[in-house]
């Protein structure tokens, strides 16, 4: 692993399923009896880190949390598998090796199975994404108020997400290091992300 160098700053799009069939208890702070699983997205839109453009790079976390107290979450985190679009350069993945398991990451997962560069196919349209590689897959759709305006999580616990707005995911999965899940008919999360270090 590298040295990043401080005054780094990412922003990007954040879509997260999980195992919840309501609004996940842990974006409130609550806790979750038997813990949790979650199809975890980040996408790049802009920023450097040690002046190397990370724009357009895809990050996904693939978790098994399990504890059932949000403070464990926080102290203690998930365990899973970190895959990165393989449109990553050379340069870019020095960085994203080190980046995606110490500061991305870390806010949510700190048992690391392993970095894979994959092939991701995404498919956008207005209200709606799909996300698919070869361990697992993901579908979306914003979910909307009687105004047509999408329903808002306000006041949400993670700092480093804002702009959240409630999904619905028709289906996940994932299928890698010994693990397989399959959920459908979940809620989902569609926010902003700043990552800063």
């Amino acid at each position: 692993m590298i040295e990043l160098k401080p005054g780094w700053q990412l922003k990007g799009i954040y879509n997260e399923a999980c195992a919840s069939e309501g609004p996940c208890p842990y974006y409130f702070g609550r806790d979750k009896e038997g813990g949790c699983r979650y199809f975890m997205v980040f996408r790049i839109m802009e920023g450097k880190v040690n002046d190397v453009d990370l724009s357009g790079i895809t990050i996904l976390y693939m978790g098994d949390i399990l504890h059932s107290t949000f403070e464990e979450l926080m102290d203690d985190g998930s365990e899973g598998g970190i895959y990165i679009s393989d449109n990553a350069t050379l340069q870019q993945r020095e960085i994203l090796d080190t980046l995606a398991v110490i500061n991305i990451g870390s806010v949510f997962m700190k048992k690391n199975f392993g970095v894979k560069y994959i092939n991701l196919e995404i498919q956008e349209e207005k209200d709606s994404i799909h996300f698919k590689m070869p361990y697992g897959e993901m579908q979306q759709s914003m979910t909307r108020g009687l105004d047509g305006t999408p329903v808002r999580l306000e006041n949400q616990v993670f700092p480093i997400l804002s702009n959240a707005k409630a999904c619905h995911t028709p289906f996940w999965w994932f299928n890698d290091y010994g693990r397989h899940f399959d959920y459908k008919d979940r809620c989902g999360v569609w926010a902003d992300f700043i990552f800063e270090g």
